[in-house]
């Protein structure tokens, strides 16, 4: 589904996502031995994620009438925002990339982080972002593609591919910084009429014995 954001929710995403940089660490999420990233490329990152909530945020709003408070609050160094979004008590994590990506990556340091705070999300919401390569500037269209819940994020769930580091994301030269599962945009659920219906009519699982994917090696 395409959502397009205005010019100023645009620049509210741009002028958030840099000034949060400052803040945020150079090393991947949980990759202590990865090459610390610019402040420039923490800024992209930040920016196509919050393009993405935005995105939902409106696709929800218009098409279902379902109301999300954004998060724009700017924290500290080692501090995270809990969810992107939270219907009906199920949590929803927002992903993002760039125009030309094909595939939902979710990082075992996140799913392992996330389990240890006891608030591992029910759902993952991909979309990808419109990106002018030549002015390096996101165009403000974005193509929310799908989504997968928790319990496709384990081993050995067909169509869900582990992907370790160092390994490359399939058919690039992409190498990946960290584990990751592997969702390729094909096999996401792409009716987002059922997916609303669900959560909004039956309550979240509980998350509590979802199975670390360290624990598995």
């Amino acid at each position: 589904m395409i959502i397009e954001l205005t010019t100023q929710e645009l620049d509210r995403c741009i002028e958030f996502s840099y000034k949060c940089a400052k803040n945020q660490q150079e090393i991947e999420f949980g990759q202590s031995d990865t090459i610390p990233r610019s402040h420039i490329e923490i800024g992209r990152d930040n920016l196509i994620g919050k393009i993405a909530e935005v995105a939902f945020s409106k696709m929800m709003d218009k098409y279902f009438g379902i109301m999300i408070a954004l998060d724009f609050e700017y924290y500290p160094r080692g501090v995270w925002d809990k969810q992107d979004a939270i219907i009906n008590g199920w949590r929803i994590d927002v992903k993002g990339t760039r125009q030309g990506g094909r595939w939902m990556l979710i990082e075992w340091s996140k799913l392992n982080f996330r389990q240890k705070e006891g608030i591992l999300s029910h759902l993952y919401v991909m979309s990808s972002v419109n990106w002018d390569r030549v002015k390096d500037l996101p165009t403000g269209k974005v193509d929310i593609v799908g989504c997968a819940s928790l319990d496709r994020l384990v081993h050995g769930v067909k169509n869900t591919l582990i992907l370790r580091k160092g390994s490359c994301i399939p058919k690039t030269n992409t190498r990946l910084q960290a584990d990751n599962f592997g969702i390729h945009f094909d096999n996401l659920e792409h009716d987002w009429n059922k997916v609303i219906h669900w959560i909004t009519n039956n309550p979240p699982f509980d998350t509590s014995g979802y199975p670390n994917p360290y624990n598995v090696f």
